[in-house]
């Protein structure tokens, strides 16, 4: 977060720290949404590149069946998220 904070009070030029904060917050919240639909797509591609690879036609449908095995972390995740706040 500090590396929003300096693109808050340089790049934005944001001047009283309630908007720095508020600037910060939405990054960081883009931060973790964009964060974790990486993470789960590469450990999907990673999980099927065999079959990719195999396969190249049929990605989609590979990739369709991989994704929901990640569920575990998306559950995993929100319980963290509401237990430790």
């Amino acid at each position: 977060p500090l590396m929003f904070e300096v693109v808050a009070r340089t790049y934005e030029r944001r001047k009283t720290v309630s908007d720095v904060q508020a600037s910060m917050l939405g990054r960081y919240f883009y931060y973790q949404v964009l964060n974790l639909y990486i993470t789960v797509t590469a450990g999907s591609l990673w999980r099927s590149l065999a079959d990719i690879l195999d396969h190249p036609s049929s990605l989609l449908e590979l990739l369709g069946s991989s994704l929901p095995s990640m569920v575990g972390y998306f559950v995993a995740l929100l319980v963290t998220k509401l237990l430790a706040g």
